[in-house]
C-alpha cells in the first residue's frame, strides 16, 4: 500500500462560507433599514459603547446568522486536499452532507486529475492509499 498525508484546505471551506455571510450582511442591513436606521444609529455612539455594541452584539449575530444558513445547506463538511502518490498532483475530496445527500461515509474514491490514479481518501486517517488490486 501506498500512503500519503491529506490535509485540511481551509481556504475552500472558508469560501464555502462566503454566500451565507454576504445574505447575513444583507439581512442585517435590510433589518437596520426596516427600524429606520437604528442600529446605524447604536453603531455611532459614543466610545466605547459602539465599539462594544459592534464587536459583542452586532458581528456575534451577524457570524451565528451566517453559521446557521451555511449548515442549513451543508452539515458536518470536510475538505480534505493531498498529493496524489504517482505524480504528485494535488487533488481535492469533500466530505459531508449537501441538503439531505450524505457524500456516503469517511472514505472517498477519488480519480487523479492528472495521471488518472484512482485514491482512497480517509477523512477519520487523513492518508491517501492506493487500492489493492485484484488478482486475477
Amino acid at each position: 500500500m501506498v500512503y500519503s498525508d491529506l490535509s485540511v484546505d481551509y481556504f475552500k471551506m472558508f469560501l464555502l462560507n462566503v454566500p451565507a455571510a454576504l445574505i447575513a450582511l444583507t439581512l442585517f442591513f435590510f433589518l437596520d433599514d426596516l427600524t429606520g436606521f437604528e442600529i446605524t444609529y447604536l453603531l455611532e455612539l459614543p466610545e466605547p459603547f459602539s465599539f462594544i455594541f459592534t464587536w459583542f452584539a452586532a458581528l456575534p449575530f451577524i457570524l451565528w446568522l451566517a453559521l446557521s444558513i451555511t449548515n442549513f445547506f451543508v452539515k458536518d463538511f470536510l475538505i480534505l486536499r493531498g498529493p496524489c502518490p504517482n505524480c504528485g498532483t494535488e487533488n481535492v475530496s469533500f466530505f459531508g452532507t449537501i441538503l439531505s445527500i450524505s457524500n456516503g461515509g469517511s472514505a472517498n474514491t477519488v480519480k487523479c486529475s492528472n495521471c488518472g490514479t484512482e485514491m482512497v481518501y480517509d477523512s477519520n486517517t487523513r492518508l491517501i492509499t492506493l487500492p489493492e488490486r485484484s488478482k486475477a
